[in-house]
């Protein structure tokens, strides 16, 4: 891994020796700062990098105990998270202290002067270069108490649904076509342990919890916002036995399940990234029972069979439907022996 092109601009800037740093990329940047920064986060696995080096961590949906001098925040991909990341600083920034915005030119941070001016008394832009710039502000006005629980918002769909997600989580506002496809089309033998493999608020599993008998369900995403979205869904809809948690991918999932259900992520932030997905598709049969099976919807044009058949010995097409497909996937392919 290296350095993204913000990164390399923030790291050219005479840098203080403790700050607050939110919302950093996954790169290298943990090797690069002092670890007498504290870093607050909504990626797991970006989360972790910065704890083997051995920084302070604050939750982003709590304050730290402290306040800060100088922050640094790096321009969320998800827009709709910046009100939430810019209410969080002001709220930790000492009375002279000043806030610095990191981010690329196509990222929005040429045009973020505009959206600050009602948040800060003073913005400036520092410097820029690496096809990125950094905007600084200080005098927050009027900053506001922190709560995450503010930032909720609440949704009712045709599914009859009723879930509540923060910012910045997939389809936050309304059900996403692909998912309405998959749920559509859920088959009615999903029954046993059941995993939700990149739930955003919990949808797919709220769902099932509704229609389906299960035994368990877990529901695994990295974004911490997604999984207290998720939690907060179980919770509200009174779903039994379910259970929300953090995982980079497969890291933390220890069991092996009847189904795994997902409408996996193949974007990250504005970028078409098929990495995590590619290997959620390979990994998955080691979390299946031996007769368990991989449901899955994604975009027509995807060609995640060619990946699937070398794992699976069926798969089945289930439904095609508004520019999405409905795969399941049954037999699991294991290594021949003295194959490995």
């Amino acid at each position: 891994m290296s350095l993204n092109l913000p990164s390399q601009l923030l790291l050219q800037q005479e840098l203080p020796e403790q700050a607050l740093l939110i919302n950093p990329p996954q790169d290298d940047l943990a090797h690069e700062l002092p670890n007498t920064w504290t870093v607050a986060n909504t990626s797991f696995a970006v989360t972790k990098a910065f704890k083997q080096r051995e920084f302070e961590l604050a939750s982003i949906t709590s304050l730290p105990s402290k306040k800060f001098d100088d922050i640094i925040i790096y321009l969320p991909k998800a827009k709709a998270r910046l009100s939430l990341f810019v209410d969080y600083a002001s709220a930790c920034l000492n009375d002279n202290g000043q806030v610095w915005f990191v981010g690329e030119n196509k990222g929005g941070i040429k045009s973020l002067s505009k959206s600050l001016k009602d948040r800060f008394e003073t913005i400036d832009k520092m410097t820029s270069g690496k096809h990125s710039a950094i905007v600084s502000a200080s005098n927050a006005i009027n900053p506001k108490a922190f709560d995450i629980n503010n930032y909720y918002v609440s949704q009712e769909n045709d599914l009859g649904l009723t879930l509540q997600a923060l910012p910045g989580v997939f389809s936050q506002e309304k059900l996403d076509k692909g998912t309405a496809v998959l749920l559509n089309n859920l088959p009615r033998k999903i029954k046993g342990r059941i995993l939700d493999f990149g739930c955003g608020a919990g949808t797919i599993a709220t769902y099932i919890s509704q229609h389906r008998e299960y035994e368990e369900l877990e529901l695994i995403d990295d974004d911490i916002l997604a999984v207290h979205s998720a939690q907060k869904n179980l919770e509200s809809n009174k779903t039994p036995l379910a259970e929300a948690y953090l995982s980079n991918g497969f890291e933390k999932v220890e069991d092996r399940y009847n189904w795994i259900v997902s409408n996996p992520p193949f974007h990250q932030g504005v970028r078409t990234d098929y990495n995590v997905t590619e290997a959620f598709l390979k990994e998955a049969k080691e979390h299946l029972k031996l007769s368990g099976k991989l449901l899955l919807v994604a975009n027509e044009f995807l060609n995640y069979e060619v990946i699937l058949r070398d794992h699976f010995k069926t798969i089945t097409e289930v439904k095609k439907e508004n520019g999405f497909k409905v795969i399941l996937c049954d037999g699991i392919r294991r290594p021949k022996p003295g194959s490995i």
